[in-house]
Parts: structure tokens; C-alpha cells; sequence
């Protein structure tokens, strides 16, 4: 079985691509605002964006809430009544998100430190080189 790469996407193409994206490698990259260990749930965010991570394919890691944290894996269909309660009200005011896909995360890594404006012009970047160069 061939593993796929993620591609890097922002949370805000997620929430707007939302069920388009299912079945696709993703890595995503935001601040960690919650975990739930029952349901191995976790909340990123990133500019006023949010996307539920299924984390029960990483094991047992110590999460750091405020920290920045990348997560590779695959689009897949939500649960809506499980995700809907890991979501707080301030959160469903203040935030765009989605409750029909959730990314299940094979790969997990702390980034904090990682400059993400820098890395929003990279991947723009990197989105516009891979436009111009014809596929293998």
C-alpha cells in the first residue's frame, strides 16, 4: 500500500472544499485549541478557521495547548453529533469551520516556532510552481 503525500493546504481550503476534498492527503497546519482524549479529537485553528483532527491513528502524544502543530492525513466524513460537541459556542460566534469532514491524521509533529506567514507565502508559492510545471 502506497502512502500519498500530503498536500499542503491552509484550514480555510478545508472548511470551504469541505466533502470535495474526502479521500485526498492533506497537511494542515494551525494552533492547537483543544484535545478530547475520549473521542481523539483535536481543534486546530487558524485565522478564525477551525478543523477537527481524528488523532486515534497517532497513539498516545502529549498535546500542548497555544502550540502549533502540523497533522498529515486523510479528508474523511464526520460524525456531525461527535464533532458538534467538541465545538463551544464561543467558537461556533467567532470561527468558520465544518462539521462534515475531519482529517485522520497518520503523522503529527509540534512546529511551534514556525513562522506562518512565511510559510502562507511558501505554500502559495509552491501552489503557483507546481501550476506551471506539467505533470509526470
Amino acid at each position: 500500500m502506497d502512502l500519498e503525500p500530503g498536500k499542503p493546504v491552509f484550514l480555510e481550503d478545508v472548511v470551504s472544499q469541505g466533502r470535495s476534498l474526502v479521500g485526498q492527503t492533506v497537511r494542515v497546519t494551525g494552533t492547537l485549541h483543544s484535545f478530547n482524549a475520549t473521542l481523539d479529537r483535536a481543534i486546530l485553528i487558524d485565522n478564525q478557521h477551525l478543523l477537527v483532527i481524528d488523532t486515534s491513528m497517532l497513539g498516545i502524544i502529549k498535546y500542548y495547548f497555544g502550540q502549533t502543530y502540523q497533522f498529515i492525513g486523510v479528508v474523511t466524513p464526520a460524525n456531525p453529533p461527535d464533532e458538534c460537541q467538541l465545538i463551544s459556542d464561543d467558537l461556533r460566534d467567532d470561527s468558520n469551520y465544518t462539521l462534515e469532514v475531519v482529517v485522520k491524521a497518520r503523522v503529527a509533529r509540534d512546529v511551534d516556532g514556525l513562522d506562518m506567514g512565511v510559510y502562507r507565502k511558501s505554500v502559495v508559492a509552491l501552489r503557483a510552481f507546481l501550476d506551471k510545471v506539467p505533470p509526470v
